[in-house]
Parts: structure tokens; C-alpha cells; sequence
């Protein structure tokens, strides 16, 4: 199972609790498109469907493709420059 890295706070919703995307249950949590959904509801879906991108769920247009991590950022160096 691959695991996604969520660490930016774009993944946290301040507000309400929204159902998730994939197992009906309320999460604070969402994907890079704004999508409710658990990390873990996230990795499991890309685990079962390695290629496919994602359009659609039980019916309903998601419009965006498959989960993703945030992009890595540049790590700081300690000590600074030499």
C-alpha cells in the first residue's frame, strides 16, 4: 500500500465535517480537489485501482483524478549556508 503524505494543512477542514467520498462516514479531512475524504479511505482506493484515474463513485462525478501526496518541499539546512 502506498502511503500519501497529507502534512499541508490544505487537508484540514476548520469548518463541518463532510461524509467521505469513499466510506459514507463524517471526516475533517480533503484531497488536493477539496474532496472529503480520509487519508486512509484515499490510500486504499489508489491501492485498488493502481492506473485508473478517478471520475466517478457510486454514481456521482467526482471530476478529478487519482489521490495524491503534496508536493515534497525544500528541506532547510541547519546550521546555515557554509
Amino acid at each position: 500500500m502506498g502511503l500519501l503524505n497529507w502534512r499541508s494543512g490544505e487537508h484540514f477542514e476548520h469548518g463541518e465535517n463532510c461524509r467521505c467520498t469513499q466510506c459514507g462516514k463524517p471526516t475533517p479531512l480533503r484531497s488536493h480537489a477539496g474532496e472529503p475524504v480520509h487519508k486512509v479511505c484515499a490510500e486504499a482506493w489508489n491501492d485498488r485501482n493502481p492506473n485508473a484515474p478517478r471520475f466517478e463513485h457510486k454514481g456521482h462525478d467526482l471530476g478529478t483524478s487519482r489521490f495524491h501526496s503534496d508536493i515534497p518541499s525544500a528541506k532547510k539546512r541547519k546550521g546555515g549556508a557554509r
